[in-house]
């Protein structure tokens, strides 16, 4: 990756107090789990900084500003490790791997969000777009446990919506609805996708983008 910035976001909860899984370890606590990690990253940096478009910035500082393994104010080496997390979980959790066939029809549909709304009010930035636009083309593209990349990540909506697709209150929004199996089906009750949160790995070069997303 030769990216300045880069974040991952996963469905993860802070445990500051309680013992935090990550990776396949496991810490007392969430300070425990970033510490280490933070370590881990002082270790890479040599070899993170002849990736060309390292951030220019002293060791210390994107260290402090990183959240490792879910962020890092640098490439992030951990990627990898997440996709094999991932995959593995995706196998385990709906005995899906990489060899089923995947096929899609194209997206064919007006897509038409409004600003009004919580999140998209929660800060400012340039082609923002809602999450509730980008919602409905991952529940189109994608089953629970898929692994969405955003190249261009802007402030994270697509972390949102991937995270989303497992909220039934968010998908009910969108004028679907969800039987007791959790298939979704549309307005013409054609079905559409399933409920389940969808992984997503984010990349901006902007600093504030993916500090945000973060």
């Amino acid at each position: 990756m030769d990216e300045k910035q880069l974040s991952l976001l996963d469905d993860h909860e802070e445990a500051d107090n309680g013992p935090v899984v990550c990776l396949g370890m496991t810490f007392k606590n969430d300070e425990e789990r970033r510490e280490y990690f933070r370590n881990e990253l002082r270790k890479k940096l040599p070899e993170l900084k002849k990736i060309e478009g390292f951030p220019i910035g002293d060791d210390e500082d994107i260290i402090a500003l990183s959240d490792p393994p879910y962020y890092t104010a640098c490439p992030n080496p951990w990627i990898n490790d997440f996709i094999e997390e991932w995959e593995r979980e995706k196998k385990e959790k709906y005995g899906r791997d990489e060899n089923e066939e995947y096929h899609r029809e194209p997206f064919a549909a007006d897509v038409s969000e409004g600003k009004n709304d919580p999140i998209y009010y929660a800060h400012s930035y340039h082609t923002k777009v809602p999450h509730k636009a980008i919602l409905r083309y991952i529940l189109h593209y994608t089953k629970p446990g898929d692994i969405v990349l955003d190249g261009f990540a802007g402030t994270g909506m697509t972390g949102i919506a991937s995270q989303l697709c497992n909220n039934p209150n968010a998908v009910k929004d969108l004028g679907f609805h969800i039987d007791n199996d959790g298939i979704i089906y549309d307005e013409n009750n054609n079905q559409i996708s399933k409920l389940g949160a969808r992984k997503s790995i984010l990349n901006d070069l902007s600093p504030t983008a993916s500090f945000i997303s973060k």
